[in-house]
């Protein structure tokens, strides 16, 4: 408390008070730069509203054009996923509070796979041959679920490296072909195999093993003539390694000559 005193009978009081910084102005709702509001048109279904999430999380964001086209490809990947092959996200952008973003969705039919077909007479495994191109837990690429075009196609380059790791060693996987039913929404698939001739081992050579030749191909577990198998002979690899105290590498080699 600060008493002034003055000539007049009339005292003065004042109160000390800290000084106050001048407050910095909110910035206003409608920033130009800013997208005040993002417009989605035909997502009906809650499945579809999922895929499209990431689309609508970008309200109240920078707007960044780059980044908004490259939600919306994730978007109609997610789309694709659930049924929907032909999905289409179309962006354009208005004036509003701030950019408003429209997103204009067509979904097209929705499709499942009614039927996979093999087109080979080898003797691979049918039900390996199906596990190995599912995917998402058996909703993806499988009868009843959903074909998606790119997981099949690496699906199918790991079924070729199986085919070739279980003796058929110049296994090809030619381009399949989808088949669409717009009407029953089922599409069909037909994937060409040509697994050629399974290699049998024809001769076994250890090179720089003397003294434990044998030792080796005991542990090895592999005899010429049998059929060629990867998995087995990695198994007997390591089995020889544990065995022997030496450093063993493995090579094949292809060859026609019977």
């Amino acid at each position: 408390l600060v008493r002034f005193a003055a000539a007049s009978p009339v005292g003065l009081l004042a109160c000390a008070q800290p000084e106050v910084a001048p407050r910095t102005p909110l910035s206003s709702p409608c920033e130009p730069h800013r997208l005040g509001k993002v417009d989605i048109r035909g997502a009906e279904d809650a499945d579809v509203r999922h895929a499209l999430a990431p689309l609508a999380v970008l309200d109240g964001t920078l707007d960044n054009p780059l980044r908004a086209e490259r939600v919306a490809r994730l978007s109609t990947e997610a789309l694709r996923t659930i049924g929907y092959p032909r999905a289409q996200i179309v962006l354009d952008r208005g004036a509003g509070c701030g950019v408003e973003l429209r997103a204009r969705v067509t979904l097209g039919p929705k499709f499942r796979i009614a039927k996979i077909q093999f087109v080979t007479d080898d003797k691979f495994p049918a039900k390996r041959r199906l596990a190995l191109i599912e995917d998402a837990l058996g909703t993806v690429n499988t009868v009843g679920g959903v074909y998606v075009a790119d997981r099949l196609d690496a699906a199918l380059a790991e079924l070729q490296k199986r085919y070739r790791d279980a003796g058929w060693a110049r296994a090809e996987i030619a381009t399949f072909e989808a088949d669409y039913d717009d009407t029953r929404g089922e599409v069909s698939l037909t994937i060409p195999i040509k697994s050629g001739q399974k290699f049998k081992i024809g001769r076994i050579r250890a090179i720089n093993a003397r003294g434990v030749a044998g030792e080796l191909f005991d542990a090895l577990g592999i005899e010429e003539g049998q059929p060629y198998d990867k998995a087995s002979l990695t198994a007997g690899l390591s089995r020889a390694r544990r065995r022997i105290d030496h450093h063993i590498r493995m090579r094949a080699v292809i060859s026609d000559e019977t």
